[in-house]
C-alpha cells in the first residue's frame, strides 16, 4: 500500500466521520426547522449540546489533508466549485451564529429559521460538489449535483432523526421519541427511493451499495420493532457505505498528483500525535452528552 492510498484511507475516514456527526447535526436543524413544537425543539437542542461546533474539526481535517497530499486536485475542486463551498462556508458561520443568539434573545422566529435553512443549505451544497467531482460533472447545478444535493441532505435528516429517537428517551420523553422514530421510518423509505436507482443510474457497481441497502432494510425493520440503540449502528453503517461506495467509481487521477512520499510521512507523523489528543478529546465528550439527566460524571 502506497503512502497515496493511505492518505486517500484517512480522508476518506474524515469525510464518514463528518458525515456521521456533522451530518447528523445539519439534519437536525432541518427537523428543527421542520418541527412546531417547542419539546421537539428543546429536545434537538439538547441532543447538540456543543457538539454542534466540535464536529467541523473533520471537516478541517479533511481539507488541509487533501491540500496537503493531493494539492492539484485541491486547487482544481476549489477552483471549479468555489460557490457552493463559499455558500456551505456562509451557511456554516451563519448556522452557529444564529444557534448561539438565539439563547439569548426572545423573539426566536428569525434566528430558528435561518438556522433551518443553513442546516438544509450546507449538505446541499457539500453534497453537489461531491456529486459533481467524483462523476467528473463540470457544475454541481448539473442533473448529477443536484442529485447528490438532495441525497446527501436527506441522509442527513435520516442520521439525526434515527440518533435523536434515543435521544429523547434518555430525557424521558417517549412521545417525542415517537414522533422521530415517525420522521427516521419516512426520511429512511426516502433515502432508499433515491440511493438505489440513482446508484444504478450513474452506473455505481460498488458491493457497498448492497451493502447499504441491506443495512438500510435492517434499519427499518429496527425501527419498526422498535430497537432503538441497535439501529443507530444499522442506520450510520447505511449512510457511510453510501459515501464510500460512491468513493469508488471516482475517476480523480491521484496517482499523478499524491505529494512526494516524504511530505506525507511529516504529515502522518503529525497527525499522529494529533490523534492522541484529540480522539480521547472527543471520545469524552461525546460520552459526558449521552448520560442521563442525573448521572453522575466519572473520573477518567
Amino acid at each position: 500500500m502506497s503512502h497515496g492510498d493511505i492518505a486517500l484511507g484517512l480522508i476518506l475516514l474524515g469525510l464518514s466521520a463528518y458525515l456521521l456527526f456533522g451530518g447528523a447535526d445539519f439534519g437536525a436543524g432541518l427537523w428543527h426547522l421542520l418541527s412546531r413544537r417547542r419539546a421537539d425543539k428543546e429536545v434537538i437542542e439538547h441532543a447538540m449540546g456543543p457538539l454542534w461546533e466540535a464536529n467541523h474539526v473533520w471537516l478541517i481535517f479533511v481539507m488541509v489533508m487533501t491540500w496537503t497530499a493531493f494539492p492539484p486536485v485541491f486547487a482544481d475542486v476549489m477552483s471549479a466549485h468555489w460557490i457552493p463551498l463559499s455558500l456551505a462556508a456562509l451557511g456554516i458561520v451563519a448556522r452557529g451564529s444564529t444557534f448561539v443568539f438565539s439563547k439569548a434573545v426572545p423573539d426566536r422566529g428569525w434566528y430558528a429559521w435561518t438556522f433551518g435553512v443553513s442546516s438544509i443549505l450546507i449538505p446541499f451544497c457539500l453534497g453537489a460538489v461531491a456529486a459533481a467531482v467524483t462523476t467528473g460533472g463540470s457544475s454541481w447545478l448539473s442533473p448529477t449535483g443536484l442529485y447528490g444535493g438532495v441525497l446527501t441532505t436527506a441522509l442527513c435528516a435520516y442520521l439525526a432523526a434515527v440518533y435523536l429517537i434515543w435521544d429523547a428517551l434518555r430525557l424521558g420523553d417517549r412521545d417525542i421519541s415517537l414522533r422521530f422514530r415517525g420522521c427516521a421510518l419516512v426520511s429512511g423509505a426516502a433515502v432508499g427511493v433515491l440511493a438505489l436507482p440513482g446508484a444504478a443510474a450513474l452506473g455505481v457497481r460498488s458491493p457497498l451499495i448492497l451493502l447499504s441497502a441491506v443495512a438500510g432494510l435492517v434499519s427499518l425493520a429496527l425501527l419498526v420493532r422498535r430497537s432503538y440503540l441497535a439501529v443507530r449502528a444499522t442506520g450510520a453503517l447505511a449512510v457511510v457505505s453510501v459515501l464510500w461506495g460512491a468513493a469508488g467509481m471516482s475517476g480523480l487521477d491521484l496517482e499523478s498528483t499524491v505529494a512526494h512520499d516524504a511530505v506525507l510521512e511529516l504529515v502522518f507523523i503529525a497527525l499522529g500525535a494529533g490523534a492522541l489528543i484529540l480522539v480521547p478529546s472527543m471520545v469524552w465528550l461525546y460520552v459526558l452528552f449521552q448520560r442521563g439527566p442525573g448521572e453522575p460524571s466519572r473520573p477518567l
